[in-house]
């Protein structure tokens, strides 16, 4: 199996590292609060910036901490989480923030950070587009009067290059706005009943054209064009200014309020279908697993460079706080050749290193290594993980276990663990660290799951 790969003698210490990565955090949370050298308050673009590199300085703290390997394994786990991110917030779905009050009541607009209703939009209900152009894949469904849609802007000079607004006129349509209603076709529009009945649309403004000047050329929707409006129109730049709006310039149709929760409103019906109850349901289920039943850890192997994912079970052992390594209740008792997931302090290890080795010794049993071999009760232990040649003896000078005297008792709630491969030099086990207290464990190691080449039981 793996080893756990020492930090060694390196030129850079991972303190001084996690040092620069804290420093970084520091700085740019004082951006983020808007302090600079003559106590002006920092521009959004600025704050932005503050945030990246607190980001940044909160990455390069957690990799100190980890040993080389591990580090490459998060960088490719994070390169795969980002693809799958990537792939999902061009295809299918992607949060926006409103920045502006031009779709008040129905959406709540403000341009300060961290200010202004987030909208999920679904870029797949219209037809797949590709990136950077105006231009689609296939289409999909057509838009629908009252749908409230997330578009490029056409003017070359907008202050806000992506848009939100509602379809108001369609292809072929003659359109006015008259009476604070829409007139399509010489019929007044009814609103939708899911719409704020108090949306009023204006026409006053001696720079609208489209939808409401009576001739042709702003009255009738071009083919494949819209006229979108929004729904705070006496205060929204919409289609009255800037004319028509071509169907390949619209990004996806806004489905959701996700967030405040206080504003969540469901716009499309979405989380009423089945296969949105299906999806909530497994992801509750996936969390539920992950905190409270278990999780992957990482092995890799010196020798070959091979990484296996193992799925290590602490749902067998109790129940632990999630993302500590505390435990609530502890109620299960390892067996002798389990292989479970540990922690411990060492000079060699980087805090909140993990280790992983087999249960020799329970509490209450007497454990010895006479000539390189396992006793336990004055009885050797035959039936071991490892080759049978392979000596227990430890020449390291620090081990606690060769420090003391040859029979020694395991106190209780404590285990004596050996490494998955303890006949190697940099071994570190129950020889080296002492005995193992039972909350010290992250649980067992049940099986490869990945890849699939080497899955199998543990």
């Amino acid at each position: 199996m793996s080893k756990v790969p020492h930090h060694g003698n390196s030129p850079i210490q991972p303190h001084t590292i996690a040092s620069v990565g804290g420093t970084l955090v520091l700085l740019g949370g004082l951006v983020i609060a808007g302090v600079t050298v003559g106590g002006m308050e920092a521009a959004p673009w600025v704050k932005w910036a503050g945030a990246g590199v607190s980001l940044l300085g909160a990455v390069i703290w957690f990799f100190s901490g980890l040993p080389r390997e591990q580090s490459i394994e998060w960088i490719k786990s994070g390169a795969v989480a980002l693809m799958v991110a990537l792939t999902i917030r061009w295809a299918f779905a992607e949060p926006y923030r409103i920045p502006s009050g031009s779709m008040e009541p129905t959406l709540q607009g403000d341009p300060r950070l961290g200010k202004g209703d987030r909208v999920f939009v679904n870029k797949w209900y219209y037809g797949i587009r590709v990136p950077f152009m105006n231009m689609r894949l296939y289409q999909g469904a057509e838009p629908q009067r009252w749908d409230i849609v997330v578009f490029k802007t056409i003017e070359p000079d907008a202050l806000h290059p992506t848009l939100v607004k509602r379809v108001v006129g369609l292809p072929g349509e003659h359109i006015q706005v008259q009476n604070g209603k829409i007139v399509a076709d010489g019929v007044a529009l009814e609103l939708d009943p899911k719409m704020p009945d108090s949306i009023y649309y204006t026409n006053n403004d001696g720079r609208m054209k489209y939808g409401v000047r009576p001739e042709e050329e702003f009255s009738v929707v071009p083919e494949g064009h819209y006229l979108v409006m929004g729904d705070n129109s006496s205060n929204s730049r919409d289609g009255r200014y800037f004319g028509w709006l071509p169907n390949e310039h619209i990004v996806g149709r806004v489905s959701s309020i996700w967030w405040p929760v206080r504003n969540w409103s469901d716009f499309t019906g979405y989380s009423q279908t089945w296969w949105w109850k299906s999806f909530l349901f497994l992801l509750g289920l996936g969390i539920l697993s992950r905190l409270f039943i278990g999780q992957s850890f990482p092995l890799i192997d010196e020798d070959t460079r091979k990484v296996d994912h193992i799925f290590v079970n602490f749902a067998c052992l109790g129940l632990r706080i999630p993302f500590t390594p505390w435990w609530l209740k502890f109620w299960g008792k390892p067996q002798r050749n389990d292989l479970v997931v540990f922690h411990a302090k060492h000079k060699d290890l980087p805090s909140g290193a993990m280790l992983h080795g087999r249960v020799m010794g329970l509490g209450g049993e007497v454990v010895s290594i006479n000539d390189g071999k396992l006793f336990v009760n004055d009885v050797e232990v035959t039936d071991l993980p490892w080759d049978d040649d392979t000596s227990l003896a430890t020449k390291d000078k620090s081990a606690v276990f060769a420090k003391q005297k040859k029979h020694q008792e395991v106190p209780l709630d404590h285990l004596f663990i050996l490494a998955d491969e303890p006949g190697e030099d940099d071994a570190l086990d129950s020889r080296i660290l002492g005995w193992i207290p039972q909350e010290h464990l992250s649980g067992q190691a049940t099986r490869i799951w990945w890849p699939r080449s080497r899955a199998r039981k543990l």
